[in-house]
């Protein structure tokens, strides 16, 4: 390719896609359910997370989005699954989220609940946070799961948004 072909480092930054880009975390209790939390602002169950702020990275937005909306103060661990969403109607750019766990708590752990932002949280078996979690969600679950299990970080695409 000819030296004047070549984009300015400006103009090729310019062109790289954008994406939103998001992290949560797995709590289980000890009886292997899966915390999941509602939103008042949208449809639908997620994990504890969302989006991540400017200046941190992935593993700080896990555990400020937990102790936020769950008030639990939890180390967080690996990462267990990392998903692209490619653009859609719901979403003009892709988005990435990392699920990292966040282990296991003794049965009947309380939550509060940030108010401003989630109206419910359930301590759910995993098929029920499944339903609860629709199909943008519950693959991820899934997921997380094995790779909690075997320790092989999973990663996945898809064209549902799951943000």
């Amino acid at each position: 390719m000819d030296q004047d072909q070549l984009l300015s480092r400006d103009a090729w930054l310019a062109s790289l896609p954008r994406s939103y880009t998001a992290a949560g975390a797995l709590v289980t209790d000890e009886a292997g359910r899966v915390l999941v939390v509602k939103p008042n602002y949208r449809p639908g169950w997620q994990f504890a997370g969302g989006t991540i702020d400017l200046g941190e990275d992935a593993l700080q937005c896990a555990r400020r989005e937990l102790l936020e909306e769950t008030g639990l103060d939890r180390e967080i661990g690996r990462l267990l699954v990392v998903s692209w969403i490619h653009p859609s109607e719901q979403l003009n750019h892709p988005s990435v989220h990392f699920l990292f766990d966040a282990g296991s708590l003794p049965v009947g752990t309380e939550v509060t609940l940030q108010e401003a932002e989630l109206e419910e949280y359930r301590w759910a078996e995993v098929e029920q946070a499944c339903e609860l979690l629709g199909e943008a969600r519950a693959p991820r679950l899934r997921a997380a799961l094995a790779a909690r299990a075997d320790g092989v970080v999973r990663i996945m695409s898809g064209t549902v948004s799951g943000i």
